[in-house]
């Protein structure tokens, strides 16, 4: 027959538990005061050097003479109120030796006249009778065009032709036309404008070894 062995402190592990904790907690204030024992010396470090700083002042200060110092009539003369100096007027020059006999009697002297300058000419600029060279203007060929060639894009397209034909009046190719005007005009394009150009009279057309195309010179002269 076996018996059970009782023991006599049933609450054991418990106790281990809370001892184990409270070492955990006496060992951290272990650190904290070792810290502070360290924060201690340096304080103590700090006060020695700097008395040390002071009594070396204290020396300098009972050796030396400091004329410039603040002493009794120093803080006399700065509590003493402060009054303004009374203002003196100084004579202007050569009044001082005139008398108030001579000041009665003295008369300003009259005002100077001044002298009329004769009018200025005005200057008139000859332009030579030059004559103004006319402007050349787009929209009197453009409104002669059908409908569809006014609106846009086809409109700026054209007023750009008729500027490269004024520029170049002993006139201009198709393929000229293309590489100067651009906007991606293709060929086909291009002859259409020109045609319909042709067909309002103001721009001309011959064979030339090719299609040349000119602004009419009676229509517009340069």
């Amino acid at each position: 027959m076996t018996t059970r062995r009782l023991s006599i402190y049933p609450n054991s592990q418990s106790f281990e538990d809370n001892l184990f904790e409270l070492q955990r907690n006496f060992s951290a204030l272990a650190k904290n005061l070792r810290e502070l024992e360290g924060i201690n010396r340096s304080l103590l470090t700090f006060n020695k050097n700097f008395a040390v700083f002071l009594q070396g002042l204290r020396l300098n200060s009972e050796c030396l003479e400091f004329p410039e110092a603040p002493n009794a009539q120093t803080y006399a003369l700065a509590e003493r109120p402060v009054t303004p100096p009374t203002p003196q007027l100084l004579p202007r020059t050569g009044d001082a030796a005139m008398s108030p006999s001579d000041a009665m009697g003295h008369e300003a002297p009259a005002p100077k006249q001044q002298q009329q300058q004769p009018p200025k000419k005005r200057v008139v600029i000859k332009t030579g009778g030059r004559r103004r060279k006319p402007v050349f203007q787009t929209w009197r060929i453009t409104d002669l065009l059908p409908p569809r060639f006014r609106d846009q894009p086809h409109k700026n397209t054209i007023e750009q032709i008729l500027k490269e034909l004024n520029l170049n009046r002993d006139g201009m190719y198709a393929h000229e036309i293309i590489r100067d005007v651009g906007y991606g005009l293709t060929r086909s394009r291009c002859m259409d404008y020109m045609n319909a150009l042709v067909h309002t009279e103001a721009v001309k057309r011959v064979n030339k070894k090719g299609h040349l195309f000119y602004l009419d010179p009676e229509q517009f002269p340069q």
